[in-house]
């Protein structure tokens, strides 16, 4: 038989495990944090990140609590995103050199959830060209809740990159993927479909093939 006991708080996932450890005001835990927000997928991890960059994250050293303090001057729990009022302690969540530089990397990759959909297809056209795998989980999530018709074409495409070069993807996955960098069709993905290197008698390397060939007509 389940029992529900009231007033037990429900167990804190990593996530917010990870926006806690900015109330410790240690940078090695800044630092920890930061990347496990940078991969959450987490819609509430890009103004996080992105108030941590502008000195608008705030922490509570008493209660451990963190917020979010908007260009507004609005202050949201940084683990819910509901509003709040942070105590007269809280302050600026400290970085250093190091540590600013791996927000700023953070950041361009959680461009992709920001709210604007013109930032979310730069960020998305960002790891087309790069096809970091990093950012799959995130670039999964975001297509799961995407609307906007050209952030989730640029989504594809960033993931269609990705599974193109991931050496554990399926070669059905990969077929689907030379499907949505063809229909991209501009010198971007010509030059990324030159660049493959598949067996030339499997299905794979005959349709990567007879892409690059159509794409030079």
């Amino acid at each position: 038989m389940l029992v529900v006991v009231s007033g037990v708080p429900a167990l804190a996932g990593p996530f917010e495990d990870a926006v806690t450890q900015f109330a410790n005001d240690s940078f090695s835990d800044t630092e920890a944090a930061v990347g496990v927000l940078a991969t959450s997928g987490n819609p509430l991890a890009f103004p996080i990140i992105d108030a941590l960059a502008d000195g608008r994250l705030l922490a509570d050293p008493q209660s451990k609590k963190v917020f979010v303090k908007d260009k507004s001057g609005k202050v949201t729990d940084a683990g819910t995103g509901e509003a709040a009022a942070a105590p007269s302690g809280a302050a600026p969540v400290r970085l250093n050199n190091r540590l600013r530089r791996g927000v700023e990397a953070a950041l361009g990759g959680l461009t992709l959830l920001s709210p604007d959909p013109a930032r979310r297809i730069q960020a998305a056209q960002s790891v087309f060209k790069s096809y970091d795998a990093a950012f799959l989980p995130v670039i999964e999530t975001a297509l799961q809740k995407e609307t906007n018709s050209g952030a989730r074409r640029a989504f594809a495409e960033a993931k269609a990159a990705i599974v193109l070069f991931d050496p554990k993807a399926s070669e059905a996955d990969k077929l689907d993927a030379v499907s949505v960098i063809r229909d991209r069709g501009d010198q971007e993905a010509l030059a990324l479909l030159t660049g493959l290197s598949f067996d030339p008698s499997s299905a794979l390397g005959r349709t990567s093939a007879a892409e690059i060939g159509r794409a030079h007509v």
